[in-house]
Formats: C-alpha cells, sequence, structure tokens
C-alpha cells in the first residue's frame, strides 16, 4: 500500500501514518512536486507528470488524501488522473464550515461533489468522508494545539489498521463485497464494553456495513458471551432492510474495539 497526501492536511495524516507504521507514503505539495501557483486554475492546469515523483512500481492498493478547502486541491482531478489504473481509495476530509473564508467554503463543495461522482462512476475505486467537526466532539478533544493532531491519528491509525484488517485472516466470520454502486463511505470507530459506534462523518442513507472487530488474547480466551454479543450487534444492524457482515481479529494489545465502514450510493452534502 502506498499513502498520496496532498496538502497540508495530506501532510500531517501522513506524518502520522509514518509514525504508526512502516507504510510508504508520498506527500505532493507546492513546491513539493506541484508548482506554486497564484490561483485555483494555474494550479490545476499546471500538473506535472509524476510518474518520476510517485515511482509505484507495480503497486495497485493506493489511499488519496486530501481536504478540499486549500487551493492545492485544485490539482485533485489532475493527480487522480495520472493513477486511474490503481485501486484508488479517497480519504475526503471535510473541514469545520465555521473557519472557512467564503471561497474555501465555494471550493471545498466542488471539490467534495466532484469527488463523490468521480466514485459513483468508477473513476476511483471509493471516496471515504472524514469531518474535522464531528471527529472533534469524540476524538480531538483536549488543547487547542492538540485538536488537529488528534484528528489526523484518528484518521491515520484507521488507514494503518484497516490495512492489517486486509493483509490478515480473521478468526471468525466474513464480510461481503459492497455492491457495486456503494462507493461512498465513512467510518465509525466502536466500544466493545457498550457497542457503542463513534462516526467519523455523520452519513445518511447507509444501506450496507461491514464491522472489523479487534479483540485481545485475554477477551478470546475468557470472555464466553462474546460471539453472542457481536451477532446480536450485527442483527440489530441489519434491522430495516440493511446488510451488515462482520469478521474477528485477535490483537496482541490490551485494547478490544471495533470498526465498522459505511457505505452507500447517495451522495452526501457538505457540513453547513
Amino acid at each position: 500500500m502506498v499513502v498520496i497526501g496532498l496538502g497540508q492536511a495530506g501532510q500531517n495524516i501522513c506524518k502520522s501514518i509514518n509514525n504508526m507504521a512502516k507504510i510508504r507514503t508520498i506527500t505532493l505539495d507546492e513546491g513539493k512536486g506541484i508548482p506554486r501557483s497564484s490561483s485555483h486554475e494555474s494550479y490545476e492546469q499546471n500538473v506535472p507528470k509524476l510518474g518520476n515523483k510517485l515511482k509505484l512500481g507495480k503497486e495497485q492498493n493506493i489511499w488519496f488524501i486530501v481536504c478540499g478547502a486549500g487551493m492545492i486541491s485544485s490539482t485533485t482531478l489532475a493527480v487522480l488522473e495520472q493513477i486511474q489504473d490503481r485501486n484508488v481509495r479517497v480519504a475526503l476530509i471535510s473541514p469545520d464550515p465555521f473557519l472557512l473564508s467564503k471561497t474555501q467554503v465555494k471550493h471545498n463543495k466542488v471539490v467534495w461533489n466532484v469527488l463523490q461522482e468521480y466514485a459513483r462512476s468508477g473513476m476511483i475505486n471509493s471516496v471515504y468522508l472524514f469531518s474535522n467537526r464531528h471527529m472533534e466532539s469524540f476524538i480531538g478533544q483536549g488543547t487547542i494545539e492538540d485538536l488537529y493532531t488528534n484528528i489526523n491519528n484518528g484518521i491515520a491509525n484507521f488507514i494503518v489498521t484497516n490495512n492489517w484488517f486486509e493483509k490478515t485472516q480473521p478468526m471468525i466470520g466474513g464480510l461481503f463485497e459492497p455492491k457495486i454502486n456503494s462507493t461512498i463511505r465513512t467510518v465509525s470507530l466502536g466500544n466493545i464494553e457498550d457497542l457503542q459506534e463513534n462516526l467519523y462523518f455523520p452519513l445518511d442513507n447507509v444501506t450496507e456495513t461491514c464491522y472489523y472487530y479487534s479483540i485481545n488474547e485475554e477477551r478470546i480466551k475468557n470472555e464466553k458471551n462474546l460471539l453472542t454479543k457481536i451477532k446480536e450487534h450485527v442483527i440489530l444492524e441489519r434491522e430495516g432492510g440493511k446488510e451488515a457482515s462482520f469478521a474477528i481479529w485477535q490483537n496482541d494489545t490490551e485494547y478490544s474495539y471495533f470498526y465498522s465502514i459505511k457505505h452507500t450510493h447517495f451522495i452526501q452534502s457538505e457540513e453547513k
């Protein structure tokens, strides 16, 4: 897997990933693979060939991280067109609209809508939506200095852990392949104790959910009703005609938790 971070948000999340795992990251920004420009239009028009910068070789599994508010995000489509032969998942960061100028709000809306349409059309594998404001309520609490570090670490931890899930055989269970058009997604982080979930973006019209349970060795060996508890959790998600699947992995830490990936084919509005 290779992670490409565009702009300041992309760079910061790549830095967090590097602190967590040996995963190759590439950062793009003005002066770092992308020429410095003075407008959105000139950024979009002046993206160079990036083959020598990216050096992806035979690697097919790509994460691309971007926030739509920055001017540098105007290069997004030009960069994605150069890697469209890969399996590209986009992590799209929704900034807090309270902190944006009118120009940033307008530009973020364009990037937000275009990338979702790219996912629906099959130009990219999928787009994962992350909300700074939503994540702040449960993951970014602390000082102003720590706010974005905590949020970036939360996104980075999902990408790193999801890569581990995909490379490791689960102990039990299996995850379905989502419908071909269910390419707009978000993530939640859940607590095994009460099975409460915290969404990273308030996704509307969820149609499918995949649960990834990471359970420590002590609970795997000693908690007799754990599987029943997990099954009941998945059954609740299936109510109302939704599809849900799960798998369980054992981890070597003292913590137990779960991620869920929520899927939909409905375009999501950016936060107001």
